[in-house]
């Protein structure tokens, strides 16, 4: 009986073999067909370079060539090449400066977080990197400060300081160190309420006033006035906020005195107000008007003197204070000379009487919203003479046509009066559309 089991056993041991290996065969058939080997592209994964300080130690840095990413082609099973992210995050490629070749090329190497994945599976395309050794510079600059967004209402960015120092320290290789103009630190500002302490990036512009990349950032090193490395570029600006006062009367006064004969009646601005930002002490300073410190020159004057004065030069004796964003410094003074016993009056257009108005015709008036009449009295003794004391009229007959017309203001004068100039207003008469069902037209 044994003999028989033992023959069983070990007889035609050569066919059992081979339908070992037929099976095996089936079976990697079967498995290759549903979990198949494949290969894919991972492009614009970026190079990382380690260990510089073995070129800083021989005062030179490290610049570089190419565009700082390579291609990974990478042979795996499709089951695990669906695991890799698309952007090729999941590989770690690098350049170690320890490798350098005497033709300035470093061998790449990659890793991938995924252990299935093992180094002679993917291909670098690029397989090194070409380098240039340059020598290391340093240089002084001076950061400003970028805004960003507005603070909360009623507040302005007063003043801004970079606590680190607003001399920032760069080293990095001569030929980017060359192009530097201007340093600069951006902060947001949007909604800030109270004086605050704020981080920003700094960001480096070349002299044509495109930001630096990534990758030429990487090759600078930053630190402040006293030898302190400014990791990851990073400072910290201190925020301080401003009030805002609004509707400020501007005054303006006169040096001289007008020709014999005549007088100063009255001055005005354009604008006749301004708004300011500053501290509180400065605002108080400030008080109810904006006085300023230039002078308009009157002397031997016949008639209305025009200036513009720039609000700046007042503004720069005063600390802690200064005009609102975006706000124009130019303001134009008028100081309207007259004869003496000459008065000028300014009347509402609403109360003028306007007669034999046109029917279909649309009228515009210039000026918009007052007429100025400058009169004379005959006498020292004549009450002062009021807005109310004039009946102005205007006969608008012959804007029957379309065009532009000069149209006289006959002036009704109390007694003792007599006026000085004549008065007149320009009429722009246009045509009105025809109505249309659903529109209206108004009157």
């Amino acid at each position: 009986m044994a003999h028989k089991i033992r023959q069983a056993l070990l007889g035609n041991l050569w066919l059992k073999f081979l339908s070992l290996v037929i099976g095996a065969g089936i079976w990697m058939m079967v498995s290759n067909a549903d979990n198949p080997t494949r290969t894919e592209l991972f492009t614009n994964v970026p190079i990382s370079i380690v260990n510089q300080d073995a070129i800083a130690d021989i005062g030179k840095v490290v610049e570089p060539e190419g565009s700082g990413v390579v291609t990974l082609r990478v042979t795996e099973k499709r089951s695990v090449l669906e695991k890799l992210s698309k952007s090729g995050s999941a590989f770690y490629v690098e350049a170690d400066m320890n490798n350098i070749t005497e033709l300035n090329t470093v061998p790449l190497t990659v890793t991938c977080s995924n252990s299935a994945v093992t180094w002679d599976e993917v291909e670098i395309l690029p397989s090194s990197l070409k380098v240039t050794l340059e020598d290391k510079v340093e240089q002084t600059y001076v950061a400003s400060v970028s805004l960003d967004g507005s603070p909360s209402s009623g507040h302005e960015v007063g003043t801004t300081s970079i606590l680190e120092g607003k001399n920032i320290v760069i080293a990095g290789p001569r030929s980017l160190m060359n192009i530097i103009n201007q340093v600069v630190a951006p902060i947001n500002v949007a909604g800030m309420e109270d004086d605050s302490i704020v981080s920003g990036t700094l960001k480096v512009y070349d002299k044509n006033g495109s930001s630096f990349t990534d990758s030429q950032i990487s090759s600078l090193e930053f630190k402040d006035e006293f030898g302190n490395v400014i990791t990851n570029h990073m400072v910290n600006v201190l925020v301080e906020l401003w009030k805002i006062k609004t509707d400020v009367p501007i005054v303006v006064t006169t040096t001289g005195s007008p020709a014999w004969g005549y007088n100063v009646t009255r001055i005005t601005t354009i604008p006749e107000t301004i708004s300011v930002a500053g501290t509180p002490e400065a605002l108080e300073a400030l008080g109810s008007e904006f006085n300023v410190a230039d002078q308009v020159d009157v002397n031997g004057a016949k008639e209305t003197v025009v200036q513009e004065i720039n609000l700046n030069d007042t503004l720069a004796g005063m600390d802690g204070l200064r005009l609102i964003t975006d706000a124009d410094p130019t303001v134009q003074v008028s100081v309207v000379i007259e004869a003496n016993g000459d008065v000028t009056v300014a009347v509402p257009l609403s109360d003028i009487r306007f007669e034999n108005r046109p029917d279909g015709m649309n009228l515009v008036v210039t000026p918009a919203d007052e007429v100025l009449v400058k009169v004379h009295h005959l006498s020292e003794n004549v009450d002062t003479i009021q807005t109310e004391d004039l009946v102005l009229s205007a006969d608008l007959a012959s804007c029957i046509e379309e065009g532009s017309y000069e149209i006289p203001i006959t002036v009704e004068l109390p007694e003792g009066y007599e006026l000085a100039e004549d008065v007149s207003i320009t009429v722009v008469s246009t045509k009105q559309e025809a109505q249309t069902e659903g529109t209206k037209v108004s009157g």
